[in-house]
């Protein structure tokens, strides 16, 4: 008698279908439909990196950011080194702004982060600020003025907005004091002026944590900033130290 054609495994045929699924999703650009898919999906299940690529960008943009992580934590389990990654497609600048939509994924925009710099990346602004944004939030001071001396190093130019929550971090943490008027430098050269409280509270960090001289300049700006004016316990300090 003729032997039996070996049979698929049931659990094989509905990871092919679903695959197919999310081959689907991805061409008809929908999101709901590709993460349904792909987190169906077994997770030992070898999937393409270019389609894991294509999974993460298309969830990235559309807000699915766990999934959008999930897929390229298993490109990266695949890949041959980041630059892979990039090969691939993976749109890494999107991935790290999904990553800190989430207070909760503040790890995996991290390694979003750490992974797009070790693949030469160049970072783009609005997810760079998202992330020092999430940095701040956070209390990870350090780490989000490392993000905006990068954002420095690459010709970018952070926000106003930015630049004025990274200044604000030595009202509470007065050993920020000179990266803060580092940002403060910066924003001056651009033509900026930060907010006069903001000022002063630089000036004040200053007095305690950098040089007189940075405390005056800081206390000139207050003065100059619009909504600005004389603080008398203040220029009581500076003059204390003169």
């Amino acid at each position: 008698p003729r032997s039996a054609a070996p049979r698929a495994e049931p659990s094989r045929m509905a990871d092919d279908d679903l695959v197919a699924r999310l081959r689907r999703g991805l061409e008809a650009k929908d999101p709901s439909a590709t993460a349904q898919a792909f987190v169906s999906i077994d997770p030992v299940t070898p999937l393409p990196l270019p389609l894991l690529a294509a999974t993460s960008n298309l969830l990235s943009l559309h807000r699915h950011n766990t999934a959008a992580y999930s897929a390229f934590e298993r490109g990266l389990a695949l890949a041959d080194g980041p630059a892979a990654l990039v090969k691939a497609g993976l749109n890494f600048n999107a991935l790290l702004y999904a990553c800190c939509r989430e207070p909760s994924m503040l790890p995996s925009a991290r390694t979003a982060w750490r992974v797009l710099g070790e693949a030469g990346v160049a970072p783009e602004l609005p997810p760079l600020e998202k992330y020092i944004g999430s940095l701040l939030e956070s209390q990870s001071y350090d780490d989000a003025f490392g993000v905006f001396l990068t954002a420095i190093d690459a010709s970018l130019s952070p926000s106003l907005k930015t630049s004025a929550a990274l200044v604000g971090c030595c009202a509470a943490e007065p050993r920020l004091a000179q990266m803060s008027f580092a940002v403060f430098s910066t924003v001056k050269a651009a033509g900026g002026q930060l907010p006069p409280e903001l000022a002063r509270g630089l000036a004040r960090a200053c007095l305690r944590e950098g040089t007189l001289e940075q405390a005056l300049e800081a206390h000139d700006a207050a003065i100059a900033a619009p909504g600005g004016g004389w603080d008398a316990p203040l220029a009581s300090s500076l003059a204390a130290a003169c």
